[in-house]
């Protein structure tokens, strides 16, 4: 199964996705991009780094975009290419174009999605990005 990292300051959301990803990815949470950002290093240096994160941009504390520069800098340091990071999903009610355009550039995610996100959807999208409850 896929590792994932669902991020979302709404608690109700974070359990929500991690019960629509059940059959596909084994889910930890984080409530702020903060400790997002503590628990994809921690994964990474334990040796069971995410395949996924699932990310939130409004939040307080850190928000996703924040977060999101931040993952890419630590895999930087570690020597991962752009092409071979975390699969970063942005999950936000932010929707207008700039947003979509803006979590794109910013998280170098790989999708954004609109919330309340229908499960249908979410799972077709990791279908698509290759994600699925084959991958270890």
């Amino acid at each position: 199964m896929a590792r994932c990292l669902v991020v979302d300051d709404d608690e109700l959301g974070r359990e929500l996705i991690a019960h629509y990803l059940e059959e596909v990815a084994e889910c930890d949470m984080a409530e702020n991009g903060l400790e997002a950002v503590e628990k994809f290093r921690d994964a990474f240096e334990g040796g069971i780094p995410y395949d996924l994160i699932i990310l939130d941009i409004v939040m307080p504390e850190m928000d996703g975009h924040t977060a999101a520069k931040e993952i890419r800098l630590i895999e930087k340091g570690w020597g991962v290419t752009a092409n071979e990071g975390v699969t970063i999903l942005v999950l936000s009610s932010l929707h207008t174009p700039q947003d979509v355009i803006q979590s794109y550039i910013s998280a170098r995610s790989a999708a954004h999605l609109v919330k309340p996100v229908q499960p249908e959807k979410l799972l077709n999208v990791l279908s698509q990005l290759g994600i699925n409850s084959q991958q270890k």
